[in-house]
């Protein structure tokens, strides 16, 4: 058996050095053919190479472009909020200046919801009873009156602001101390009608407009607006006048209560029918 293993060795062996030296004759006999396929094999391995190389690095941008838009969303929410923090710093700022500097007993509240929905519009407070609010009392902000108060519940206010049509302000022009009702037509909320000046007023656009203090609802002097435009009406002794707000009813966020309660013997007494 083991001399049966030697022979099969034997054979195997001298077969490999057979192929071996075949081989070599082959290469050595024909070396154009092995330089042809050598370079065959050089420039299908080149080319492989550029298109596994085209494909790494659409797939790397691919990846950086999607990373780079990811950080860009990043980065733009966080300078939006920072802006937005600037900006409400700077609105809190101009509120607790307005609040020091005004004599009426003053409560901060935040606008939560907004029903502009035409004519009657309306907003929510978040402040109610238990902050000693009541109806009828004025809203403002820094820049001037929002509307009034008309529902109270235990932790909210609903307020009917000045772009509403069942909405009338006492109010006068300065320096003239001419005296009308500003009220809005429910057209242009950048736009309020100032009735009952008469064409004999001195009257020019700019002059500002304040409350007048008549009623039980709005302390006298409280910006309302500015003169946009006089105009006289054919056959009428008034003149048709349009002001501009002082105060935005859709950029107003943060507002204050005045909580100055009217007078109950002056609201009975001027309820009483004299007829």
């Amino acid at each position: 058996m083991n001399t049966r293993l030697l022979a099969h060795i034997r054979d195997g062996v001298f077969l490999g050095t057979l192929l071996v030296v075949a081989g070599l004759t082959i290469l050595t006999s024909n070396r154009g053919i092995v330089r042809s396929m050598q370079a065959g094999a050089l420039e299908t391995t080149a080319w492989l190479e550029a298109r596994y190389a085209r494909v790494v690095r659409n797939f790397n941008a691919i990846s950086e472009n999607s990373a780079l838009r990811e950080e860009n969303i990043r980065l733009s929410g966080q300078i939006a909020r920072s802006r937005e923090a600037l900006i409400e710093n700077e609105r809190l700022r101009h509120l607790i200046g307005y609040r020091n500097e005004a004599t009426s007993n003053l409560l901060p509240a935040r606008i939560i919801n907004k029903d502009i929905t035409g004519q009657w519009n309306y907003l929510t407070l978040d402040v109610g009873e238990v902050d000693s609010v009541t109806t009828h009392m004025a809203v403002i902000n820094e820049r001037g009156i929002i509307g009034y108060t008309i529902l109270v519940s235990k932790h909210y206010s609903k307020v009917m602001p000045y772009v509403n049509t069942e909405a009338y302000i006492p109010a006068k022009i300065q320096p003239l101390q001419a005296y009308g009702i500003v009220r809005w037509d429910g057209v242009r909320a950048d736009r309020l009608h100032l009735d009952f000046i008469v064409k004999t007023e001195p009257v020019e656009t700019g002059q500002s407009v304040v409350t007048a203090g008549y009623g039980s609802i709005f302390p006298a002097g409280l910006p309302v607006g500015s003169i946009d435009s006089i105009s006289v009406r054919p056959g009428r002794d008034e003149l048709a006048i349009f002001v501009r707000p002082a105060a935005s009813v859709s950029t107003a966020e943060h507002v204050f209560v005045v909580r100055d309660r009217p007078d109950p013997e002056r609201i009975e007494f001027e309820q009483q029918d004299i007829r």
